[in-house]
């Protein structure tokens, strides 16, 4: 016994005395994260090192914006990120603690009479916090674990949120220009219909059709341009951007999607095994379920201390000699303790099976919602667009034949652009959709899926404006 309370001792003043490490737990959940993101992670805790990623930032800010640029902004520069990081100092500063005794208690006393002075004093050290060291630092190294799978978890989170960011900003950039062309066709035949009007050909009715689709169109591209600048805003804010960094271009990506086929058992079963949040929780679990053990150990020794006393009576005689203290568990018994901590326990096991199936969900809404878009991508590419082009090319020769009039032919450019703006909303869909399943299985890289060579949509056609303002019909 004396051995073991030696050793013991000999183990907390070398935890004690050990230096402490500067960025605790940051390494592994660099090594976690490593398989997933190909960008790097920084954790700045010094003015340099602040400097040096602004440094790096404003680096990749004077070139267009990839999303492998944006992903790397973000991991270094999201201020709510660099907060959680300081949570793996809070949970390794509990890790150190637990693995210190409770220091030694020093009792003075002084007693006069008539016959002179007693004083003497006691010095009494806490058996209990040794013999519960041990466990307690194995739970506190549990819960450094966990922070380490929460914290892994929220930068995946993070990614996923600039990934979905970067591709909301670059559908809404795409929208805008066949908003802007459905709109300068718009007024193109308002400004017809006005000539038309003033010559004669058309009655007012007519004219203030064509002048109420304008007016829609131009409200239509003016809330788009909203919908653009939400977007950019919201991305810089993800990137950590102050107001003087927010001038950035965005770089052309590859946005055509692709025709893979997804195992859904398998994407399953993938999540259930690499989520940072689903191995937190079960890292949780495993802690209440220590913590219960333990009170359940020493439910009945409440406090015990051992230690050394001295006291000098009014005589001059000297009393010495060794001290026990021992808590007696009449009433207190950790009961309610024990009742709270078997609570906690199946608490925690509920919110893990919980957790367990909101993540099944995700993967399979995720599934869903991507292979409905890849669908919807495709009945655009091979049906609605070729059509759309056709109805013009068709349009158009009718135009020529002097069988149809020149609204005819706008109308007809109208909804080619109208099929082309849904059909980047279509893409917007998969991507998003996209970013959501790689998330619920895990997390991962869309970096390298977008260095392929960009394949942007045809550009919108120009509004007809060298038509004439009447046509005569047979």
């Amino acid at each position: 016994m004396l051995t073991k309370l030696f050793s013991i001792f000999a183990l907390a003043f070398l935890t004690a005395c050990a230096p402490l490490p500067v960025k605790p737990g940051f390494d592994s959940v660099q090594t976690l994260l490593r398989p997933r993101l190909t960008q790097e992670i920084s954790w700045r805790q010094t003015e340099q090192e602040r400097r040096d990623q602004q440094a790096a930032v404003m680096a990749q800010l004077n070139a267009p914006l990839t999303l492998d640029a944006a992903l790397g902004i973000g991991l270094i520069n999201n201020p709510r990120l660099q907060a959680s990081y300081e949570k793996l100092g809070m949970s390794y500063g509990d890790w150190v603690q637990a693995g210190l005794p409770a220091n030694p208690s020093l009792g003075l006393s002084w007693r006069s009479s008539a016959v002179g002075v007693e004083h003497g004093f006691t010095i009494v050290q806490d058996l209990l916090s040794l013999l519960t060291l041990a466990p307690r630092k194995r739970m506190a190294a549990t819960a450094f674990e966990q922070t380490k799978y929460e914290t892994a978890q929220q930068v995946l989170e993070l990614a996923m949120e600039v990934k979905k960011a970067y591709f909301s900003l670059a559908a809404e950039s795409q929208i805008l220009d066949f908003v802007r062309g459905t709109t300068d066709a718009a007024n193109v035949a308002a400004e017809l219909a006005e000539r038309q009007h003033q010559a004669g050909n058309i009655n007012k009715r007519e004219l203030a059709l064509q002048q109420e689709f304008a007016a829609r169109s131009a409200l239509a591209m003016a809330r788009q341009e909203l919908a653009l600048a939400e977007s950019r805003e919201r991305l810089s804010a993800l990137l950590g951007l102050t107001s003087a960094q927010r001038d950035w271009t965005l770089a052309s990506i590859n946005v055509e999607p692709n025709d893979l086929n997804y195992d859904l058992a398998g994407l399953e079963s993938q999540a259930a095994a690499e989520r940072f949040d689903v191995a937190a929780a079960r890292k949780n679990v495993d802690l209440v379920a220590d913590s219960l053990g333990v009170a359940s150990q020493y439910r009945y020794l409440s406090a015990l201390g051992l230690g050394f006393s001295y006291e000098r009576a009014t005589d001059g005689e000297r009393l010495r000699g060794p001290s026990l203290e021992l808590g007696l568990p009449l009433w207190d018994r950790g009961q309610g303790k024990r009742m709270r901590m078997e609570a906690e326990l199946r608490e925690s096991q509920a919110k893990l099976e919980a957790l367990s199936l909101d993540v099944a969900g995700d993967v399979r809404g995720a599934h869903a919602r991507l292979t409905n878009a890849q669908r919807s991508a495709q009945h655009f590419r091979d049906t609605l667009l070729p059509l759309h082009e056709r109805i013009v090319a068709e349009t158009q020769k009718f135009y020529n034949g002097m069988l149809l009039g020149v609204y005819d032919l706008l109308l007809a450019r109208q909804n080619q652009l109208n099929a082309r703006r849904d059909y980047v909303e279509t893409i917007k869909s998969y991507w998003l959709a996209r970013a959501d399943l790689e998330h619920a299985v895990g997390g991962g890289n869309l970096g390298a899926a977008m260095t392929k060579p960009v394949t942007q949509l045809e550009p919108p056609p120009a509004p007809v404006s060298d038509m004439p303002a009447t046509h005569k019909h047979h």
